[in-house]
């Protein structure tokens, strides 16, 4: 079986001492691509140097909603630099009103440009929601379907959107959260997307999966990493009742779909 994880970020200052060695074990757990998406134009360039020096790290260039108040007056600029130069996806972006106090204008304006470029570079999209769903959805009424397929990390939403957001061609990513023995919402999203819809990550270096040797509570002090997706992928597919095989086969050739556009650039380029 092979495996791409479809949403890490390689560039955290907690494991980047370690990529060689990270790069070394998912490539021995059948991890063939990690797509690793820098969170502000502060880790742009680290980002884009992670994948001039390793084949199996796909990049993805954007500004996660948690920092758009760090922008600069040039970050279009910066962020269209990237993504013309390297072959590349867009994100990690999106919305997130979990915190109150944050600028919501100006998560959906920075949102919003994302998707504009998504549209118009024909490049896949990594989008983070957590607490706006709502607002969300009135985005994507209002500027319609993606041409490149995109994908939602980490779905922390109902089931019942998920028809929904797969009309509006975006597939649904399930992290190490899948695996939390009390996450039923999750599970049922992940019951809810259709065969060729669902993709996996892991976050890396976040939500570290519930595992057996330690079921009940996640180590907390432990760092996620690719080759984790294995794991991830064996209890998802167990917690739906579909062989594993089948589950990960699915979940491969679906985040192929959605990246098909930077695989591609990435070998021309070569």
């Amino acid at each position: 079986m092979n495996f791409i994880d479809s949403h890490c970020h390689l560039h955290d200052s907690r494991i980047i001492s370690d990529i060689p060695g990270i790069e070394n074990r998912a490539r021995i757990a059948d991890v063939q691509y990690m797509v690793s998406c820098a969170t502000m134009e502060d880790n742009f360039e680290l980002t884009a140097q992670l994948s001039k020096d390793y084949f199996s790290i796909l990049p993805c260039f954007g500004i996660h909603p948690w920092f758009v108040g760090s922008i600069s007056e040039q970050w279009k600029q910066r962020l269209e630099h990237y993504l013309l130069t390297i072959p590349s996806g867009i994100g990690e972006t999106g919305i997130d009103f979990t915190d109150k106090t944050c600028d919501r204008d100006l998560q959906i304006k920075v949102f919003e440009h994302h998707l504009m470029l998504a549209r118009e570079l024909e490049r896949p999209i990594n989008i983070h929601v957590r607490n706006a769903w709502d607002t969300f959805i009135h985005i994507l009424k209002k500027t319609g379907e993606l041409k490149v397929p995109g994908l939602i990390h980490s779905y922390s939403g109902s089931a019942d959107m998920i028809p929904l957001f797969e009309k509006y061609g975006l597939y649904i990513s399930f992290s190490g959260s899948v695996t939390n023995p009390r996450a039923k919402k999750v599970v049922n999203a992940l019951k809810m997307v259709s065969c060729n819809r669902f993709v996996l990550e892991t976050d890396t270096p976040d939500i570290y999966p519930y595992l057996p040797e330690h079921l009940l509570e996640p180590e907390p002090s432990r760092l996620n990493e690719p080759r984790n997706l294995p794991a991830i992928a064996k209890i998802a597919s167990d917690r739906i009742g579909m062989e594993v095989e089948e589950f990960s086969n699915h979940a491969y050739k679906n985040s192929l779909i959605v990246f098909q556009s930077v695989l591609e650039a990435e070998k021309n380029k070569k």
